[in-house]
């Protein structure tokens, strides 16, 4: 509700906040199960295991987190279409932070 020239109108004003839930309604993020190193490839020769616009199943492993020097392969869980990356080749992760977005 705003007030203009002591009149109450009820515009609709979104925080930025929720303007961001509602873009993502319909997608899920795939979240760090441990805290670790974040990698997007198997080596750093090697293509990243996905990219935007890649189509991944359950089983399609989509980084690696590397916790006290052991190289944990992270799998999508779920079937879609990547469309954002959320963490960065090297980035130190916490637990449960976003790390994909798949539609």
């Amino acid at each position: 509700l705003t007030a203009e020239g002591g009149a109450i109108s009820a515009t609709p004003e979104l925080a930025q906040g929720e303007i961001k839930a509602i873009e993502d309604k319909g997608l899920h993020v795939i979240k760090s199960p441990m805290v670790g190193t974040f990698y997007q490839s198997p080596s750093p020769d090697s293509d990243f295991f996905v990219k935007i616009g890649d189509m991944v199943d359950v089983n399609s492993v989509v980084c690696i987190i590397e916790a006290m020097k052991v190289m944990n392969e992270i799998h999508a869980e779920v079937k879609g279409k990547i469309v954002e990356v959320l963490a960065a080749d090297g980035e130190s992760l916490e637990f449960g932070q976003p790390l994909f977005k798949v539609k």
